[in-house]
C-alpha cells in the first residue's frame, strides 16, 4: 500500500510562497478595485495606485526570491549527484591500506593477557612476558600453564610442552600474553605475578623451576 501522507516540513517552502503570493494576488485585486470604481474619488485613485505598485513591487520580489531559492537547490542537489557513491556498510575499507584487526583480550587473575592466538600458528613469545596456554573446549578456555619470559621463547620446545598436549589437543591449544616491559616489571616483579596467578588458578602443568630463572 502506497503512503500517501502529507509531508508538511518537505513541502514548507513551496506553502510559504503560496500563502505570500495569495497576499500579493489579494492587494493587485483590492489596487485594481479603488481604481475601477473610483473614478472621481482622486484620493480613492492614488491609494489604489500604491496598493496596485506594491503588489507589483511584492511580486517581483517573491519571483526573484523564488527565482533564486530553487537555483540554490537545484545547484545542491547537482553536487549530490557529483558526489561519489557511498560504499555498502558502516565502515568502508580504506582503499590503500589494510589495517590489523582489533586486538583481543582475555581476563586472568585481574590482568589482560593478548590473544588468544592458536599455538600452532604462535609459538613464539619474542619479549618480557607471563603467558598462558590456554585449552578450548566447547568455547571456552581453560588455563593449564602459566609461564613467564625474558623473551625470545618457542613454546614448542618448553619442558612443559608433552603435558599439555597430554591435557589437550594440539589444535585446540591456544597463547595469551601479558607483555612486562622491563622499565615497568623487572624479573622479579614478573616472577611474582606469575607465581600469584598460579595460585589463584592451580593450572595442571605447573612450570619447572628452571622456567622461571630471571632473564
Amino acid at each position: 500500500m502506497e503512503n500517501n501522507s502529507f509531508d508538511f516540513l518537505s513541502n514548507l517552502p513551496l506553502i510559504a510562497f503560496s500563502f505570500v503570493f495569495f497576499v500579493v494576488f489579494i492587494l493587485f485585486i483590492r489596487g485594481g478595485i479603488f481604481l475601477i470604481f473610483t473614478q472621481e474619488d482622486r484620493e480613492k485613485i492614488e491609494k489604489g495606485r500604491a496598493i496596485v505598485l506594491k503588489a507589483l513591487y511584492s511580486l517581483f520580489v517573491l519571483l526573484l526570491v523564488v527565482f533564486v531559492f530553487f537555483s540554490v537547490t537545484h545547484l545542491l542537489k547537482k553536487g549530490e549527484v557529483l558526489l561519489p557513491a557511498q560504499v555498502p556498510g558502516d565502515f568502508p575499507p580504506s582503499p590503500d591500506v589494510n589495517f590489523p584487526p582489533a586486538p583481543e583480550f582475555i581476563e586472568v587473575g585481574g590482568y589482560y593477557f593478548v590473544g588468544p592466538w592458536l599455538l600452532e600458528k604462535n609459538n613464539s613469545v619474542n619479549k618480557n612476558a607471563i603467558y598462558t596456554i590456554l585449552c578450548k573446549k566447547d568455547g571456552e578456555y581453560d588455563i593449564i600453564y602459566i609461564g613467564d619470559t625474558g623473551g625470545k621463547e618457542n613454546l614448542l620446545r618448553n619442558k612443559q610442552y608433552s603435558c599439555w598436549i597430554k591435557n589437550c589437543k594440539l589444535s585446540n591449544i591456544y597463547l595469551a600474553v601479558f607483555f612486562t616491559p622491563i622499565d615497568k616489571y623487572d624479573s622479579t616483579r614478573r616472577q611474582e605475578i606469575r607465581k600469584g596467578l598460579e595460585g589463584q588458578i592451580n593450572p595442571p602443568c605447573p612450570p619447572p623451576e628452571s622456567n622461571s630463572e630471571s632473564n
